[in-house]
């Protein structure tokens, strides 16, 4: 395998340089052909420049294209990324020509598609293959518009609806998962080949005026299609979309819905007589899942806030620049960015609870090495409205519940609120305490990430220190950097360059545990009922220590599953403290492991592994409980970057008797009987 380092920056600065070369040879030819002509010369030499544009002809396919395979893969990877690695097998081989043959053919699949008639694998397979191929993804945009684009999703989701509606499943759902499978990928797919084609430059940039075009089709009030709007934002949310593109249409909706200022305005769109017949989100799994779970998807900018969340540039425009609106509360206020505090305060997000605005607004105060210093303006403005709504609680504390006048935005784990001044997660359990939710309260501290030095993207911390610039801002702002820099928070947490100690994260509620250890936080130690599990640099399961005591850690099949689909072939999602024993279903406590036998060989986690676990349990269940500590230590050989561990290395002291194991994570040979 080929692998390449692309660097981000470079290579769209070397694709420009391309771009403009081709542009200006071609113009200087023409005209020194002319002046050459004019003057009765022989212009025969010139012929040396077709040379230099054939050239350029032929190396901006591969350019390009490694250029928007990259941004995909940065994009999928939390934080920002200057430097991406690809697969040079992965990239594109077709020609231009062959490339907008399998547009041509899409746009056809797309447009003879109708309601009740099972998704054209075909038309999936091409998305699939060529979503991050610019020269298919400029030919099919030009040829499908959003109206297009809506009409396929709606009628898509019209089938679903259908499936379960005729009761023509007779008790299987197969059908019903088989369809979302391929409805899952034809959004993906449809996302991912859109946002390429705001990507593109030179002689692949899109037509003035096509961002605008999109916004038009969400914003259009009397549609062909109902549920127009929900289609396009939710397509929005599955792609990686470029600056200008998100900047217009996020900034198109928000001054709509300020217009317009309707309630419930987007899901009457998305529904008549109170039935959906919007887009939807399908969601698999046995509680919620097929067939007759989804997500009614009728907020567009809940969708347009997700792709923000994955670019970082059109987060600081979003909320660094623009108008400025003066808030007042509790007997303060403050001048902050206005679509931040629409998005913040006066915005509801009933369709996914606050993920995709809470992404976006993480991606905008996140700081990185050569970012602008705008995240930092970003973050205290944040600080200031969370500041006054806190005041606002305060005031407003013989209320029932304020939030339901002021807005809430979810919170819970993201670590969202920047730690600037004062400290800031008395006011989060001040936020949690006005709605009785006092687990949530004492867990706030937990929810915080410092601003000073760490950054939260997609879940993910990444350290570094402030440059001089970002702390010029903070004092600027008042903001006392010595007192910041040596606060004791409940999470111990001092923001430096170095030696930072380890987060302790302590958890009382399964479901707040379950929630964070999903997005589990590089270098961190997670608390819950006794046991410790502590993270490596990478955010993976480093080790697992405690006192075992029976009990139910909560089932979760879909999860457990995908996590085992995460590794080999014969891998299951295997849980390092047994449900049985407390152990809770989350990618802390679930890992890729051996699960299924080959060979011959009896698989690890129902050979050896459930030998240990049964002595674990008789101990437990005998007439005088034993008393039982464990140590587990996944272990990744160098070079392995995946979850999936090499080796777990265990002790087990039962009473005082020390039992260790060490076994590779494959099947093992037959115990001796």
């Amino acid at each position: 395998m080929s692998v390449a380092s692309i660097d981000l920056a470079q290579m769209a600065a070397l694709v420009r340089a391309l771009e403009s070369a081709a542009t200006d040879v071609s113009s200087h030819r023409s005209s020194l052909r002319s002046g050459l002509e004019t003057v009765m010369l022989s212009a025969e030499d010139l012929a040396r420049l077709d040379a230099v544009s054939a050239w350029i002809e032929g190396q901006l396919p591969g350019l390009r294209r490694r250029l928007a395979l990259a941004r995909h893969i940065e994009t999928q990877v939390p934080g920002f990324q200057g430097y991406v690695q690809l697969d040079e097998s992965t990239v594109p081989t077709t020609t231009p020509a062959e490339a907008k043959d399998r547009a041509d053919r899409a746009a056809e699949l797309i447009e003879e598609y109708g309601s009740d008639e099972d998704l054209p694998q075909e038309l999936v397979d091409l998305l699939a293959e060529n979503g991050t191929d610019p020269y298919f993804a400029y030919e099919l945009a030009l040829q499908v518009s959003p109206e297009e684009v809506a009409d396929l999703v709606i009628d898509a989701s019209n089938t679903r609806r259908s499936l379960v509606r005729n009761g023509s499943l007779g008790g299987d759902i197969e059908d019903v998962e088989k369809f979302d499978g391929q409805y899952e990928a034809l959004l993906d797919g449809l996302g991912t080949t859109f946002g390429t084609a705001t990507q593109g430059t030179g002689d692949h940039a899109l037509p003035p005026g096509y961002a605008t075009s999109w916004s038009d089709a969400i914003t259009d009030e009397n549609p062909e299609t109902l549920g127009q709007a929900s289609a396009l934002g939710l397509v929005i949310s599955r792609g990686s979309f470029s600056t200008p593109f998100l900047t217009t249409v996020a900034t198109d909706v928000h001054d709509y819905e300020r217009s317009v200022d309707t309630r419930d305005m987007w899901y009457n769109r998305a529904h008549s007589m109170s039935e959906g017949f919007g887009a939807i989100d399908p969601v698999h799994g046995e509680d919620e899942g097929a067939p007759t779970g989804y997500t009614e998807y009728y907020d567009p900018l809940a969708g347009i806030m997700a792709a923000v969340g994955r670019n970082p540039d059109a987060a600081h425009q979003l909320f660094g620049t623009g108008p400025t609106v003066t808030i007042e509360g509790g007997g303060k206020s403050a001048t902050t960015n206005a679509f931040l505090e629409y998005v913040l305060v006066k915005r509801r997000w009933p369709v996914d609870d606050g993920a995709g605005s809470n992404a976006a607004i993480a991606a905008a105060i996140t700081p990185f090495e050569g970012g602008d210093t705008i995240s930092a303006a970003i973050a205290t403005d944040a600080r200031e409205i969370f500041d006054i709504k806190a005041a606002e609680v305060e005031e407003a504390r013989e209320n029932q519940n304020p939030f339901s006048e002021i807005g809430h935005l979810v919170l819970d784990g993201l670590g969202l609120v920047p730690l600037i001044g004062e400290p800031v997660d008395a006011i989060n359990a001040v936020w949690y305490a006005a709605e009785g939710n006092t687990v949530d309260a004492a867990l706030s501290g937990a929810a915080l990430i410092p601003f000073l030095g760490w950054g939260a993207t997609g879940g993910k911390w990444t350290k570094r220190a402030l440059s001089a610039d970002e702390i010029a801002i903070l004092v600027s702002r008042g903001v006392d950097i010595e007192k910041l820099q040596s606060y004791d928070a409940a999470i111990d947490l001092v923001a430096r360059a170095d030696g930072l100690p380890m987060p302790h994260l302590t958890f009382t509620d399964i479901d707040a545990f379950n929630r964070a250890a999903n997005v589990p936080h590089p270098n961190a130690v997670y608390e819950f009922r006794g046991m410790a599990w502590e993270t490596d640099h990478l955010g993976r399961t480093r080790s697992v220590s405690g006192q075992v005591n029976l009990g139910d850690g909560g089932r979760n099949s879909t999860l457990t599953a995908a996590i085992g689909n995460e590794g080999l072939d014969t891998d299951i999602g295997f849980h390092l403290i047994a449900d049985s024993l407390g152990g809770a279903t989350n990618r802390l406590n679930v890992l890729p492991g051996n699960g299924k036998p080959y060979d011959g060989l009896v698989n690890l986690n129902q050979g050896q592994w459930a030998s240990m676990e049964r002595s674990i349990r008789k101990a437990l269940r005998g007439e005088t409980p034993g008393n039982v500590e464990i140590h587990i230590q996944p272990k990744y050989r160098a070079g392995n970057d995946t979850t999936r561990p090499d080796v777990f290395d265990v002790e087990v002291n039962i009473d005082g008797e020390v039992f260790t194991y060490q076994w590779r994570n494959d099947a093992q040979p037959r115990p001796p009987r």
